[in-house]
């Protein structure tokens, strides 16, 4: 009941800025709109009423003076003279006075009476039309007693055709101005929202325009230093890690030298696959601190078969088996090398924790390409399929040299796919193992 009413809550008071401003402005003008056109409409049409009942009155009283001056036998010719689109004129008496007239038709009656003078007989009268439907009409007596009788046959109309019209047309002019404005006084948030949004996978975008309100302009200028701040944070970081790597490089390589005039060869082994996973500790940690720097806006149109195809040459010749299947001729615009990192550890862990590994490409749809890299391993947990994302993560705590696995691949791979815009999500395979999905957007 309660999402119901949210449903309802959502649909009456939107949740987006735009559609609320939207609404209230437009909410705002129209009513401006019908106000006014209310006003105008009391102003014109009912001080019009009298005018018209008087006007109306002056051209009965005009026909009734007409028909009084001609012959009688003339006067049927006349009659179609003197018929308007609401009313008609015959020259006979039918139908039953009606008994109690409203008080407008009885003083437009007695108006008449004044107009057309004494010798006149003016009364309203119930008839049946053609198709025995009661019609209301007037019956006027003319000076030889002749009898005329004036039928309504429509309605008087008060209200031009072509208003509804300019009134629907008015409304749309109101709605389409409506969303420019509110299209053109958002446009700066849906800015920052952007830049938000791709602020942490590209440091080096352009700041955004300090222009506009000055309420926007000082948005965007504090968005534009904070990005500043986190691009220079970002820099001293890699600056610090780039310095511990290399100062880390040089005693690594002494140990490995001296581990080698070790005499027990069991020790000498162990300590030289200690010293090979510190090192490939410190390269990795190093690859995921220049992750975003490394790519910047080096991106061109890279075929995506031929460059797949390459890796899985050079895993097959390390004796590596895996199987790829996609479409020839498949681009994309995209950063190479970052792919092609992203692939090596996709690749990499499927080999080293599955088997039967399969790389294929889908560009059937004609918004997004999307890489899969599958295996019939032991899959992972559901529970840990986002946090293995996490650099050092590790599902299994017994991983060693054996199976590899510093916590840093998938990390890499998050990291560059961000980078690129592209989305890198796992899934458990139905019938065991796992599935990494690497999506670009066209």
């Amino acid at each position: 009941m309660k999402a119901r009413f949210r449903r309802m809550a959502t649909w009456v008071w939107p949740d987006t800025l735009f559609r609320r401003l939207a609404i209230i402005l437009f909410a705002g003008l129209l009513a401006a709109h019908v106000l006014s056109y209310s006003l105008v409409a009391l102003n014109v049409f009912g001080l019009s009423n009298e005018a018209g009942d008087d006007y109306f009155m002056r051209y009965i009283a005009t026909a009734v003076a007409i028909l009084d001056r001609v012959k009688p036998e003339e006067r049927p010719a006349w009659l179609d003279r003197l018929a308007r689109p609401t009313y008609r004129y015959i020259l006979r008496e039918e139908g039953e006075t009606e008994a109690a007239p409203p008080k407008r038709r009885q003083d437009n009656l007695a108006r008449l009476r004044a107009m057309i003078g004494p010798g006149h007989e003016a009364k309203s009268v119930f008839y049946l039309d053609p198709q025995d439907r009661r019609r209301l009409g007037w019956l006027v007596h003319l000076k030889d007693g002749s009898p005329l009788m004036l039928q309504f046959v429509a309605r008087r109309t008060v209200i031009s055709p072509w208003l509804p019209a300019a009134f629907a047309a008015q409304l749309f002019a109101l709605a389409f101005f409506t969303w420019i404005a509110v299209k053109l006084a958002t446009q700066p948030l849906v800015r920052l929202e952007r830049a938000a949004n791709t602020l942490g996978s590209d440091l080096r975008r352009e700041p955004l325009p300090e222009d506009g309100p000055k309420e926007v302009a000082r948005a965007a200028a504090a968005f534009n230093a904070m990005q500043r701040r986190i691009a220079e944070q970002a820099v001293e970081r890699i600056q610090i890690l780039a310095g511990i790597s290399h100062r880390l490089q040089t005693p690594i390589t002494r140990m490995r030298l001296r581990a080698d005039f070790l005499g027990d060869g069991d020790a000498r082994e162990k300590l030289q696959g200690d010293l090979q996973e510190m090192q490939t500790l410190v390269k990795q940690g190093l690859a995921l601190a220049r992750g975003h720097d490394e790519i910047g806006n080096q991106r061109c149109q890279t075929d995506l078969h031929a460059l797949i195809d390459s890796l899985v040459c050079d895993y097959s010749d390390a004796g590596k088996s895996l199987r790829f299947s996609g479409e020839r001729g498949v681009t994309i615009l995209t950063h190479p090398q970052a792919s092609r990192r992203i692939m090596i550890n996709l690749i990499d862990n499927g080999l080293k924790f599955g088997e039967d590994v399969e790389v294929a490409i889908d560009a059937r749809q004609s918004n997004r390409i999307t890489i899969t890299v599958s295996d019939r391993g032991p899959g992972i947990p559901d529970e840990h399929l986002v946090s293995v994302f996490l650099p050092f993560y590790r599902v299994e705590a017994s991983r060693n040299r054996e199976t590899g696995g510093t916590g840093l691949g998938l990390a890499i791979a998050q990291q560059l796919a961000s980078a690129l815009r592209a989305t890198l999500t796992l899934a458990n395979r139905d019938g065991g193992g796992l599935e990494a999905r690497l999506e670009f957007l066209r």
